[in-house]
């Protein structure tokens, strides 16, 4: 390979004693490989831009650092990483090839995570599940009275966290609490944020999700109502939905949560991010594949009579070198954070779809908000007067900080 190009991957500080350097990993999870790599081969993978041969990548690297990497070298390297299929080859384009067939061909959404975000045995996760509402942060299990539709405090949707169960189960289950206290739907729209590439700004699938509790189905009717009144435009990124655990993670505690107490289904859509409006400085609403959406959403709602219930899978602040930031966190760093947060999420407490974005957008998005796509198209379709923060959290550790919430809207 004459000009290596590396795959987009995410890039961080691994300080492992006895194993420092950097580690790779692909954000889209179309390979679960990780690799940790020394501080002088990262140098040389940051040459990997499709443009610079080898013979370039060793008179750049020699320029840079006084020593010229041997050409083996540099081909072990190349060789390590086509392996784990991080870099744009041959090898990879038939690897993809092959996983987009395979799952074409599936109706199932296979878990993803399973024995690696979350237990694989239904016994072992429910009793995980369980510590989430029952431990020190957690609201208490699910059971208490519901209020049902009559009540004035109806949950009509929620924002949700996607950070991983080990850092942010209780803050999921402040959520599902309030949903299971509150709402009488049978239906969960799931609004979920894309991590990887997709093929346009919304993708739909039909595909029922497998969780370790068995198949949770997704709602045929109302999916094809959304195809047929937006067109196949809204199912081309399908493939997205393979590797991603902004909908799984959701999926997992609504089966856990009505698993044998009551049928319900999904409607799984993800959100591409809306990075190029923060940008170009315009609001998603001038934006005409979002306004195709949303009004194909809330005509599909309004149409189909059931009684629906939207969930925006989100995560909040990105903020730290992990994330691409200089210099670590402070407590006082963190504070400034969390004080952001809470006047953002005003906004989604005043149902304010306009108002939220703008918070985001005029400071160029410097906290990296994850779900704001998503959050952004709950306020806009949600037929809902006002919101309430149930929960906010902040996780920090030495490589970043990230922050979420649990937030139902009444």
């Amino acid at each position: 390979m004459e000009y290596p190009k590396l795959r987009p991957v995410e890039a961080f500080p691994y300080n492992e004693p006895g194993k420092e350097g950097i580690c790779l990993r692909d954000p889209s999870n179309i390979t679960d490989t990780i690799l940790v790599v020394p501080h002088h081969l990262f140098e040389i993978i940051r040459l990997f831009d499709g443009r610079h041969s080898l013979l370039d990548v060793q008179t750049v690297y020699a320029k840079r650092h006084g020593n010229i990497p041997l050409k083996e070298q540099i081909e072990g390297v190349i060789n390590t990483l086509d392996k784990a299929m991080l870099l744009e080859s041959e090898r990879f384009t038939q690897f993809l090839k092959d996983l987009k067939e395979e799952f074409r061909r599936s109706s199932i959404r296979k878990a993803a995570f399973a024995g690696k975000g979350y237990d694989s045995d239904p016994g072992k996760l429910r009793q995980q599940i369980d510590t989430f509402f029952t431990s020190d942060g957690g609201p208490c299990k699910p059971g208490g009275k519901r209020t049902g539709k009559k009540s004035k405090n109806v949950v009509k949707g929620a924002v949700l966290p996607h950070i991983d169960f080990d850092r942010g189960g209780p803050c999921f289950a402040w959520g599902y609490k309030e949903i299971e206290k509150s709402s009488n739907a049978r239906c969960f729209i799931l609004l979920g944020t894309s991590h990887g590439d997709m093929n346009g700004l919304f993708s739909v699938t039909k595909k029922d999700f497998e969780t370790p509790f068995g198949l949770l189905r997704t709602d045929k009717e109302i999916v094809t109502a959304i195809e047929k009144a937006g067109g196949k435009g809204f199912f081309k990124g399908e493939f997205a939905h393979k590797n991603e655990h902004s909908l799984e993670f959701q999926a997992i505690f609504l089966h856990y949560l009505y698993d044998g107490k009551r049928d319900v289904s999904i409607v799984p859509v993800l959100c591409s991010s809306f990075h190029e409006m923060i940008k170009d400085g315009k609001s998603p609403s001038s934006v005409q594949e979002v306004n195709d959406f949303i009004e194909t959403l809330k005509g599909v709602i309004k149409g189909n009579g059931k009684d629906v219930f939207l969930i925006a899978s989100a995560d909040l602040s990105h903020v730290g070198p992990r994330f691409g930031d200089p210099l670590p966190l402070t407590s006082q760093d963190l504070q400034k954070i969390a004080e952001e947060d809470m006047d953002m999420i005003r906004f989604i407490e005043n149902v304010d779809a306009e108002g939220f974005f703008h918070s985001i957008q005029k400071d160029g998005d410097r906290r990296k908000i994850c779900g704001l796509s998503p959050i952004y198209v709950l306020l806009k379709v949600l037929d809902a007067s006002r919101g309430k923060l149930l929960k906010y959290e902040q996780w920090p550790d030495p490589r970043g900080m990230v922050s979420f919430a649990s937030i139902g809207l009444y």
